[in-house]
């Protein structure tokens, strides 16, 4: 059995423990200690960056020569396409993509990563026939938010058949998109929609889709997108939060320019309160994924409050050098922490 080094030291510290205890003879704990092996955490990194590089260098490569519109109306011109042939297309492309990767997963269903990295082909694919499907079925450019829901949709139902998180992110990310422009859409062109702006609209957004984890848990066919699910909805959700403790409920950009941050102390006050409340809630039931994410946020919204508070009222030199003294006590308490976590 391989572990990693983390993993192997946990093991083995275990193991000691026993041994010291006599719980197990010295030769079971030989034993024990001859059962797994610490895996090359260099050949991991190797393979992480080299996955890395290999998606950087197909979107570039995907870029330059599919999403270059240019390139794609060239060659409609040119053959006498029409917008719908190239949705077929790119249909028939993404389709092949699918039937591919549900081939690989089947036959190397440990390589997740480099599964993972293959889809995003279908992503990019499915983007392009939706976005020439739209147009040559829509009269004139229509309504936004219908790609990306077309694009949610055909995401999530790709993502339950091969069983993929990251096309079940890009369909939370669609139906973002589709929220943001149809709220906008209903609300006819006004950065007000039933009296909330971008920030508290997006807020309430990554509210449900975090709600909706646990929904998605108690599916069967879903309950492997529980965790990606309640990860990216609260992303979405302390994000959209600290947004909003920014610019609170205002619709006016410039009239939002002119005014003090004292005057949407509101908003900063209640979302301390909400991450407060979360990060109580968090090390109460150990909670780990929430306690990380409000930890980041809420030292964020100290940062945020900070700026808002000293920065035109306080000498630049020492503006920063208490920035530099916080940062340097931030890390010498994470450091402290990560001790007792570990040790």
């Amino acid at each position: 059995m391989e572990l990693d080094k983390k993993e192997a030291e946990v093991v083995n510290r275990a193991i000691q423990s026993w041994e010291d205890e006599a719980r197990i003879s010295k030769e079971l704990a030989t034993e024990l200690r001859g059962s797994y092996s610490v895996r090359n955490a260099n050949v991991d990194a190797i393979a992480i960056y080299a996955l890395i590089s290999a998606v950087s260098c197909g979107l570039l490569a995907f870029g330059a020569l599919v999403l270059d519109e240019k390139w794609i109306e060239l060659l409609r011109k040119r053959w006498g396409f029409s917008e719908n042939i190239v949705g077929i297309l790119f249909t028939s492309v993404a389709g092949l993509f699918v039937y591919l990767a549900k081939r690989r997963i089947n036959k190397t269903s440990r390589a997740k990563i480099s599964n993972e990295v293959y889809n995003i082909a279908i992503i990019l694919t499915v983007a392009i026939a939706i976005t020439y499907w739209t147009r040559g079925l829509l009269d004139g450019p229509g309504n936004y938010a219908l790609p990306l829901l077309f694009a949610a949709l055909a995401y999530a139902g790709i993502a339950i058949f091969l069983r993929s998180t990251l096309l079940w992110v890009a369909a939370i990310v669609a139906l973002a998109g589709w929220w943001g422009a149809q709220t906008h859409y209903w609300s006819e062109g006004s950065y007000r929609f039933m009296g909330m702006n971008y920030p508290l609209r997006m807020t309430v957004f990554g509210l449900v889709i975090w709600a909706s984890s646990f929904v998605i848990g108690k599916i069967q066919p879903t309950a492997f997108l529980k965790e990606v699910t309640y990860t990216v909805g609260l992303l979405l959700f302390l994000i959209a939060g600290w947004t909003l403790s920014i610019f609170g409920n205002y619709a006016d950009y410039e009239g939002w320019k002119a005014l003090k941050q004292s005057h949407f102390w509101f908003w900063a006050l209640s979302f301390t309160l909400v991450l407060a409340g979360m990060l109580y809630y968090a090390f109460q039931y150990k909670q780990e994924t929430l306690r990380d994410l409000c930890l980041v946020f809420f030292l964020l919204n100290i940062y945020t409050r900070y700026f808002e508070c000293f920065w035109d009222r306080t000498n630049a030199g020492i503006f920063f050098a208490l920035l530099a003294l916080s940062f340097w006590f931030v890390a010498k308490k994470a450091e402290q922490w990560r001790g007792k976590t570990t040790g």
